[in-house]
């Protein structure tokens, strides 16, 4: 595919229009690899096609069972989702962060200190990566529990109660703003540190998270679908590369913690997480 002299094209689907995306959508335009097609929630007509496909959020799964194009790939979508959805040939590249990211922000901001993590989840897939963990972080004790009922506010209100910090993931019928605020509310009443899974739940109250930009997504998604073009290949369904640390430093002075800075934060990740 890189000997061909004429630019590849691709289609890309937004959910809907807003200023948001639209910017989103001049950034990935603005490279130099790929020509870019832009549509709002359909796809456009057969004689009007380019070549591969990108889909913006699991909204717009149901575009990626079109089979006429050379290759797709979906664009902030929720890795938990798209693991359970099971598409297959498509590359993704997640809205949330991985867990071991999340972890290391814990251990920073701990700086080493022995603690108590503990984590609720439905999905089995976490399992492995929980044992993983453990033998990686001989002062964290992961405590991690698998919601079964339907009742799991309780289930992780236990959870808050034993542990130094509830560690919430990417699963959206878990942690989502129906459940937010009386999760918060319990982290509070127990002093327990809560890490979310997104900004918004920093916003609402939670101690830190670790996300990606814009900037960072639009540069993440043009590499990959550039390394297709080499290589005729996709890439694997991967985390965004970089990110930034965002802390609610009210939270902590309330909680009495003395936080370094965001960028020390973001640092000390680094240097883990190459170690």
């Amino acid at each position: 595919m890189a000997s061909s002299d004429e630019k590849i094209i691709v289609d890309l689907v937004l959910p809907a229009k807003n200023s948001s995306l639209d910017s989103l959508a001049k950034k990935i335009t603005n490279n130099p690899h790929f020509s870019v097609n832009t549509h709002i929630n359909i796809l456009p007509s057969s004689d009007s096609k380019g070549d591969v496909l990108i889909v913006v959020s699991e909204k717009l799964f149901s575009l990626l069972d079109n089979e006429n194009y050379k290759a797709k790939f979906a664009l902030y979508v929720n890795s938990n989702e798209f693991r359970q959805s099971g598409i297959s040939n498509v590359s993704a590249l997640y809205s949330d962060q991985p867990l071991l990211r999340q972890i290391l922000l814990i251990n920073a901001i701990f700086k080493n200190k022995q603690t108590q993590l503990g984590i609720a989840y439905k999905d089995p897939y976490y399992e492995k990566e929980f044992e993983n963990y453990s033998s990686k972080f001989p002062n964290i004790s992961i405590n991690y529990k698998k919601i079964i009922g339907s009742n799991f506010v309780r289930d992780i209100n236990r959870i808050i109660q034993k542990n130094d910090v509830l560690l919430s993931n990417s699963e959206n019928d878990i942690y989502n703003s129906k459940t937010i605020r009386s999760i918060l509310l319990s982290s509070y009443r127990h002093q327990t540190i809560v890490i979310g899974p997104n900004e918004g739940f920093v916003t609402a109250g939670a101690l830190g998270t670790v996300f990606s930009t814009p900037d960072q997504y639009a540069k993440k998604i043009i590499a990959m679908v550039n390394s297709y073009i080499e290589t005729g290949e996709l890439p694997d369904s991967q985390y965004p590369d970089n990110f930034n640390v965002k802390i609610n430093y009210s939270v902590s002075e309330s909680l009495g913690l003395s936080i370094p800075k965001e960028e020390d934060l973001k640092n000390s990740i680094l240097i883990d997480w190459i170690e």
